[in-house]
């Protein structure tokens, strides 16, 4: 099995929801208007032209119409984990996170359950999971938070988990909300550590989602923790911008449509598996599992495949792409599968190939090269491989130019984008741009999922 974790991070970025929201290709089998999911699976063109080999996008959407949110609210088990290190009073942060911790929790309903901890060189439980019922306690409590000291962003974490976990139950919506500016620096600091215990919370029934402050915390560790724990990532560059995303994420809380979303795609023997686009996915021969977590009323999960058919002559394959989708309902078991497929055909027509494209697959497939480029670039920065990132994004350039429609507002956006990354790359910078540079980057690569 060939498995691949990209960080995850669906947070809404205006710049990749604008590149990528076209028109819809309905390809798929989905529910009727009423249902929780709807599903959407196309090709970029379900003709090869078969004296030409070229490289084939299978697009899958998963929706969660805007009419789920008409559903009764479902009990909310809540634990929000603050990270209160010293380096939280610098510009404020820490004032802003009470801020809108005060807002959040005025949201809450009686039947909820509410734990607040805080964490620095220590975890402290400030606030056990119980039904709200003391409010005034809990903005007490709030307000009187002080930064100071380290990092202990694990023990921080097993605390949540472990308020949130002892009331988790099927028919209750359970999530850790995560909040640092900071690296783990004290107790256990392995991404990898916390991701796999992340993952295994995720998997008894307790998401999580983070939240990144500033420019000094690790993108690469908040937006693991977000993908294994099938939350949200959100990266927060102004923190007077804090409360309107700690809003945004309790609404998508409230408003939970399906859970643990799982794509799996069955492709034929004919096709060649080149690149996944996607944020958490197994390959295993030709058959492709990705993870999309959570979704809540009108959000929706996107993601390609970028496949080399192999097939000679004019041949038709049958079922080239079998896709079908698992999920739970809030407070509930698990819901009856989506599924769609999809045939391709080979002709010795180029004319009638030609004829068959679908632009508005192929232009996010260009979305989809750029920001997987993009963001292998960051990475590769991130290790002083300038040489490298320069490489990376000049071959994905000519990619797209190869594969897209040129006249493409939104083709020439990436390319513009591409360009732009590339020129920063070896140009001298001062460090605090550097980062915030890097974690926009990467933001943006990740975002795309949610378009």
């Amino acid at each position: 099995m060939n498995t691949r974790r990209i960080p995850r991070a669906p947070v809404k970025s205006a710049a990749a929801l604008l590149a990528c929201c076209l028109a819809l290709l309905w390809a798929g089998a989905g529910q009727g208007q009423a249902a929780p999911l709807q599903l959407q699976v196309a090709f970029d063109n379900d003709h090869i032209y078969a004296g030409q080999e070229e490289a084939r996008y299978l697009e899958v959407l998963v929706t969660a119409p805007d009419a789920a949110s008409q559903r009764p609210r479902v009990p909310l088990n809540l634990a929000l984990v603050i990270d209160t290190s010293g380096s939280m009073e610098e510009q404020g942060k820490l004032d802003y996170v009470k801020e809108a911790a005060l807002a959040m929790i005025s949201r809450l309903r009686p039947e909820d359950r509410f734990a607040l901890i805080a964490y620095s060189t220590k975890a402290r439980v400030l606030y056990p999971s119980q039904p709200v019922e003391q409010g005034q306690q809990m903005q007490w409590l709030i307000k009187s938070l002080e930064a100071a000291g380290g990092t202990n962003l694990g023990e921080g974490l097993l605390e949540g988990f472990h308020q949130v976990r002892n009331h988790a139950r099927p028919s209750v919506i359970s999530r850790v909300l995560l909040l640092s500016d900071g690296l783990a620096n004290i107790g256990i600091t392995s991404n990898e550590e916390l991701a796999q215990l992340t993952l295994a919370q995720a998997e008894a029934g307790v998401s999580l989602s983070s939240f990144g402050v500033g420019l000094d915390f690790n993108e690469d560790l908040l937006a693991a923790l977000a993908e294994s724990g099938r939350g949200m990532y959100y990266f927060i560059d102004h923190p007077e911008s804090m409360n309107s995303i700690l809003a945004k994420e309790f609404k998508s809380v409230e408003q939970l449509a399906a859970a643990d979303i799982k794509v799996n795609i069955n492709l034929g023997s004919g096709l060649v598996i080149e690149q996944v686009f996607a944020n958490s996915f197994e390959v295993n021969g030709n058959q492709v599992t990705v993870r999309f977590g959570d979704l809540a009323a009108g959000e929706r999960r996107r993601m390609q495949i970028r496949v080399r058919p192999k097939l000679r002559g004019a041949v038709r394959l049958d079922n080239a792409a079998q896709v079908s989708v698992s999920y739970k309902e809030p407070g509930g078991p698990a819901a009856a599968p989506l599924s769609g497929r999809l045939s391709i055909i080979s002709t010795e027509d180029a004319a009638a190939a030609a004829a068959r494209q679908n632009k508005e697959v192929l232009e996010r497939a260009a979305v989809f090269e750029a920001n997987h480029a993009r963001q292998q670039a960051a990475l590769a920065v991130d290790k002083g491989e300038q040489a490298r990132a320069a490489a990376i994004l000049s071959e994905a350039r000519k990619k797209i130019e190869a594969a897209a429609p040129a006249a493409s507002p939104t083709v020439q956006s990436e390319l513009s984008a591409i360009d732009s990354y590339s020129k920063s790359v070896s140009k001298p910078m001062k460090a605090e741009d550097r980062a915030m540079e890097q974690k926009k980057v990467k933001h943006r690569s990740q975002a795309v999922e949610g378009c």
